[in-house]
């Protein structure tokens, strides 16, 4: 089984998402800046992203692939997947018809911090509530793209994020071009740009869906066997798979409490994310299905090199993009952002949460891989269990140091949380004989760090004793040196890869 041309495929999706979303980002900031319109657009915007980050990013699917992938015909998927469908459909009608009517409540419960601000509170309230209708969307879009995963139809289902993307600039370019930014109309076209997306990307889904045979029927649902063992690895993997996302929600209700802490975490987890996206995120989505078919086939050398080539892959990439958002933090923040409303002050602040993001960065990646092996597995206990230990840690973190150190303590709390849990999954995967530990892979371990290291002090050499320094007046001309860092950087780092054997061309042109 190949395992890397789909993730070039998914990667390379993902990449051009995520570029869109920076520039996105970009023009929100400028628009909106920090703190003010913008805390309240973003503490908006947390509800439905919350959902689409713990469901879009393949958490309902740890759920769905496993089972389908078990069934032997065709027709039996097709039987498997409608029940599930017609089911979700009328779970999330249900959950979005609550929030709408209680959102007041959950508002407060998210952001306690805005309640002494009548307008703030209630301007969260109206855009939250038009911004909701996105679950639903996106929740079927997620389980339609785990029905393309499976059937190797990896580039469709990894272009979904860039239509709303693209919405949402269109939006954003109109709403400059008529000299309209930083103000509550603009929010709410920008909003009303986010729901509307999903419905575009459901749409296109469906199409893909239809043309290999997955028509969806909607009709009252009966509880069958096959939404039982659903509901069984479901409720327990999207709690586990989700916890990095409840571990963001649990800083957004303490960050309410400080000015403008809210916009700085926001930002910052805007870089991480797109690493732990392209890597262990697309890993992930290309692996489950895999590793399901290999387990079903009880083929155990597919099953062991699946693993450790992902394993492997995942390390080789996170510690050198950790490295590298660490030492790039403020360079990246001041180029991607600071224009308009948003300040030098606003990106120093910022890249110090990056660089702590940064520093679990592995962690989050890993944990992805991880819980990947055990999911595979239809085994969800224990993720599930680590998972709470984990949201319990970082909100006792979060509140002890957030007294002293503000939004930092928050950003301290979600890394060191990451990295326990991670300790936790490696240490259960290896009592179940999940995983074995080979000495090859902690000597490629200190190799990576090595090489990564390595490519820090060039970076370093770069920036402080050649003509390479982002301090420019022209924006252009930093972004260029910016990107110029990267790309050296990536190029030695993958020099310093070949010679100390980390990988091998030969192989990677294989899949």
């Amino acid at each position: 089984m190949k395992i890397i041309k789909p993730l070039i495929k998914t990667s390379g999706m993902t990449l051009v998402s995520r570029v869109l979303g920076f520039f996105r980002d970009i023009l929100i900031a400028a628009s909106l800046g920090a703190g003010g319109i913008a805390d309240v657009f973003f503490v908006a915007m947390r509800f439905p992203n919350i959902f689409r980050r713990v469901l879009a990013e393949g958490t309902l699917n740890i759920s769905f692939i496993p089972l389908f992938s078990k069934k032997i015909t065709n027709d039996d998927k097709k039987i498997f997947f409608k029940e599930i469908f017609n089911f979700i459909f009328w779970i999330l009608i249900i959950i979005v018809c609550i929030f709408e009517l209680f959102m007041p409540f959950f508002v407060y419960f998210l952001a306690p911090g805005f309640i002494e601000d009548k307008e703030k509170f209630n301007l969260i309230i109206q855009l939250a509530r038009l911004s909701f209708p996105y679950l639903f969307f996106i929740s079927l879009v997620s389980l339609l793209c785990g029905v393309l995963n499976s059937n190797g139809k990896f580039t469709l289902a990894a272009s979904m994020p860039i239509f709303l993307n693209l919405s949402m600039i269109v939006t954003l370019l109109i709403l400059i071009n008529l000299d309209a930014p930083n103000s509550e109309q603009s929010v709410f076209y920008l909003t009303l740009s986010f729901s509307l997306s999903g419905l575009i990307q459901l749409l296109l889904c469906l199409y893909g869906c239809y043309k290999n045979g997955y028509i969806p029927n909607i009709r009252i649902p009966n509880i069958s066997k096959s939404i039982k063992d659903f509901l069984h690895l479901c409720i327990p993997a999207i709690v586990a798979g989700g916890v990095i996302q409840i571990n963001i929600l649990i800083g957004t209700i303490i960050a309410s409490f400080q000015d403008s802490a809210v916009s700085y975490l926001y930002y910052a987890d805007r870089i991480y994310q797109l690493p732990l996206a392209l890597i262990g995120i697309s890993i992930g989505i290309v692996l489950l299905p895999q590793l399901s078919i290999a387990i079903k086939n009880e083929t155990k050398n597919n099953i062991v090199t699946l693993q450790d080539k992902s394993i492997n892959l995942s390390l080789l990439l996170a510690i050198p993009a950790s490295f590298g958002l660490m030492f790039l933090s403020y360079d990246i923040i001041s180029v991607l952002f600071e224009r308009g409303f948003f300040t030098s002050e606003d990106s120093l602040a910022t890249s110090r949460a990056l660089i702590i993001f940064a520093a679990g960065l592995p962690a989050f990646i890993s944990i992805k891989i991880f819980q990947t092996l055990f999911f595979a597995r239809e085994n969800t206990k224990k993720p599930l269990e680590y998972a709470i230990y984990s949201m319990i840690l970082n909100a006792l973190i979060s509140i002890i140091l957030f007294r002293d150190i503000g939004y930092m303590g928050i950003a301290i709390g979600t890394s060191i949380s990451a990295w326990i849990n991670l300790a936790l999954l490696i240490n259960e995967s290896i009592k179940q004989k999940i995983y074995f530990v080979k000495k090859s892979a902690l000597i490629q371990l200190l190799k990576i760090v090595a090489a990564s290291f390595l490519m820090i002090i060039l970076l370093y050499g770069l920036k402080n004793f050649t003509f390479l320094s982002i301090n420019s007046i022209s924006e252009i001309v930093n972004f260029l040196t910016l990107i110029v860092y990267v790309i050296i950087g990536i190029i030695f780092y993958g020099i310093l890869c070949v010679q100390l054997k980390l990988i091998e061309l030969n192989k990677i042109l294989e899949g």
